[in-house]
């Protein structure tokens, strides 16, 4: 007859009583118990760390009385055995849950994979984790029956896996600042504080773009920097050059960081990743009011006009500088000094050009740019600007009119014209020169004026001979005049056409002399009629 699962717990009780205090003569029974332990090899972890700690289970049996090894081992092993790791009252945050581990028999199970996470801000220390084990295990076993008897149990136990958070150096980002401007160079400055409890020996900075829009140093996604012992507490600033594209829009643009460096240990390690980040400036602008322009073709002329700090910034050592984009307009001078431009501040300008011969009467844009320095004595060159400028056509400067022109075969007389100031500036030193050829001569060909105001006029005369070859006709000869401008600049010569008539030395035509002779009649005719009367 099978005892009662009571009976059996109240005769283990006792035989267990028993094998404690003597052994019992004749007794066929083993009687013994797993003893579990829970450990982890590599327990070291440092602030900020999530790892996969090895966990081990360790099981020294106990054997209160001996027999088979078959019965030996049954009552030493630790059978579905589960356990769980849990915070406790410690800062690590163990991520891994209940744990199946099986049958345990003697000596040690494992590794198991327990992922726990250090927080940043964990102090260094020793630190013992709570572990909860549940396993079934055999008290007794009684082979002097067949089947052997078996005497079964349910252990609950709360042990404890020990962590060692070690002195670390451990970093953090406490300030970002830039000056760069969307499209523009500048820097961006890092501060970083070793917030650890621990010194990084041969510490090295390292920041990376992962951006398209942001490049580092020259042309870089990554640049670093090198600051050598970084005790605890301290901060460091590093700074980086950084550069924007022009398609960069106003947003946070992320920046990687991470210090890699030497323990006191000599290992070298790497922190974990920094990340912060910085906004680009808006660009730099300037813009041109109040051009005004007085171009020409064929002419020196001058392009006025006001640059303005359009914002945001301050610049300095501002240079106005002028791309030509013809070579038909060239300016004296390139480039303007504007100085130190505050947001909202102006400066005028002006352009001395020389406006060739070949230049076109149209409208055009002019290339001009502003070179200026920032906050931080970086170069920058702006945007082009494009204000629009016109250049008229060549200018008449006189109008010449002929007064006296008519002449006869084989004579000498005098040729006169009018010449008119058509613009609106004075004239001075106004010089005609009379170019004739065959069958016209000239013994005085040259022609003065001091001075012609606006709109004003003067008669200048020639003598002009004209030939016994000549044949009646309608000419021209030739008159160029020149004259200073009030910039003490010489007009080019305006050559007119001056219209000259011929006509033939022998005097009046065949129906002339017919009239004329019949007014003669007439008046003998009346007069004989008087003398006749009286």
């Amino acid at each position: 007859m099978t005892p009662s699962r009571a009976a059996v717990g109240t005769v283990a009780g006792v035989l267990l009583l028993s094998a404690a205090v003597a052994p019992v003569v004749g007794v066929q029974q083993v009687v013994g118990s797993p003893n579990v332990d829970v450990f982890s090899p590599d327990n070291e972890v440092r602030p900020g760390e999530e790892v996969s700690l090895p966990v081990y289970l360790s099981n020294s049996g106990e054997l209160r009385r001996s027999g088979p090894a078959e019965y030996v081992g049954r009552v030493t092993t630790a059978r579905g055995l589960t356990f769980t790791v849990s915070d406790g009252a410690t800062p690590i945050d163990v991520t891994t849950g209940r744990y199946p581990a099986g049958s345990v028999p003697e000596g040690t199970a494992g590794p198991f994979s327990v992922s726990i996470t250090v927080p940043e801000d964990a102090p260094p220390g020793t630190y013992r984790l709570p572990v909860r084990v549940r396993y079934v295990h055999t008290l007794m076993v009684d082979y002097s029956t067949t089947p052997p008897d078996f005497v079964d149990s349910t252990r609950d136990r709360r042990l404890y896996l020990t962590v060692v958070v070690r002195d670390v150096p451990r970093f953090e980002v406490v300030k970002t600042a830039s000056t760069v401007g969307v499209g523009g160079r500048g820097n961006v400055s890092i501060t970083v504080e070793n917030v650890g409890t621990d010194p990084a020996r041969d510490a090295t900075f390292q920041v990376d773009s992962p951006s398209d829009e942001v490049s580092l140093g020259t042309q870089s996604s990554s640049s670093r920097a090198f600051t050598g012992t970084w005790n605890p507490g301290e901060r460091r600033t590093f700074e980086f050059a950084a550069r924007t594209t022009a398609d960069a829009v106003i947003r946070e643009y992320p920046l990687v960081s991470q210090v890699t460096y030497h323990d006191r240990d000599g290992i070298q390690r790497a922190s974990h990743a920094l990340t912060t980040g910085f906004t680009p400036l808006p660009e730099q602008t300037f813009a041109v009011s109040n051009l005004s322009t007085s171009l020409y073709v064929g002419e020196p002329g001058t392009i006025r006009g006001t640059v303005v700090n359009a914002g945001p910034r301050p610049v300095g050592d501002a240079v106005l500088v002028y791309t030509s984009s013809t070579p038909n307009v060239q300016p004296a001078d390139r480039e303007v000094a504007l100085g130190r431009l505050a947001p909202g501040e102006r400066r005028d300008f002006a352009y001395e050009v020389t406006v060739s011969e070949r230049a076109s009467s149209t409208t055009q844009p002019v290339n001009l740019s502003v070179r200026y320095r920032d906050g931080d004595g970086n170069r920058h060159l702006s945007d082009p600007l494009e204000p629009s400028v016109t250049v008229a056509p060549e200018r008449t400067w006189l109008a010449v009119t002929p007064e006296s022109n008519a002449f006869t075969v084989d004579s000498d007389n005098r040729l006169t014209v009018r010449v008119r100031n058509v613009e609106r500036v004075p004239l001075r030193n106004v010089v005609a020169h009379l170019a004739v050829d065959a069958p016209f001569e000239t013994e005085s060909r040259v022609a003065y004026v001091a001075e012609l105001r606006p709109n004003e006029s003067a008669t200048l005369a020639f003598g002009l001979t004209v030939s016994e070859d000549a044949v009646p006709t309608r000419s021209s000869v030739r008159l160029n005049v020149t004259a200073d401008r009030p910039d003490g600049e010489t007009i080019r010569p305006d050559t007119a056409d001056v219209p000259v008539v011929v006509a033939d030395e022998t005097g009046p035509t065949d129906p002339v002399l017919l009239a004329a002779g019949s007014l003669v009649a007439l008046a003998l005719l009346v007069a004989g009629w008087l003398w006749l009367r009286r």
